[in-house]
C-alpha cells in the first residue's frame, strides 16, 4: 500500500457497511484537541472524517491497549526474522 487511494484488504468488508473507515498510515494527519471534559481525536476517513471523543480514563485504556498491541506486533516481527 503505497498510495492514499489504495485500499487495505481489511477495509473491503466495511465499505458500504455504514462504518466510517480510516486507514492510519505513518504519514496520516492526526489532530487532537481538548474539549471541556473529553480528549477529541480527528482522523481522515471515508465517507467522512472520524471523530473519537475519549473520557480521560478511556483514553488511558485505549493508549494501554495500543501499546500492548504494538509490543505484540514487534514481538511477532522479531519471531519472523
Amino acid at each position: 500500500m503505497n498510495t492514499p487511494d489504495e485500499r487495505h484488504p481489511a477495509a473491503e468488508g466495511l465499505l458500504g457497511s455504514g462504518y466510517v473507515v480510516s486507514m492510519v498510515r505513518q504519514d496520516t494527519t492526526i489532530e487532537a484537541h481538548l474539549g471541556d471534559d473529553l480528549i477529541c481525536v480527528t482522523l481522515p476517513g471515508t465517507p467522512c472524517q472520524v471523530l473519537i471523543a475519549f473520557h480521560p480514563q478511556a483514553a488511558e485504556r485505549f493508549s494501554a491497549m495500543l501499546n500492548e498491541q504494538l509490543r505484540a506486533f514487534a514481538d511477532r516481527q522479531d519471531q519472523d526474522r
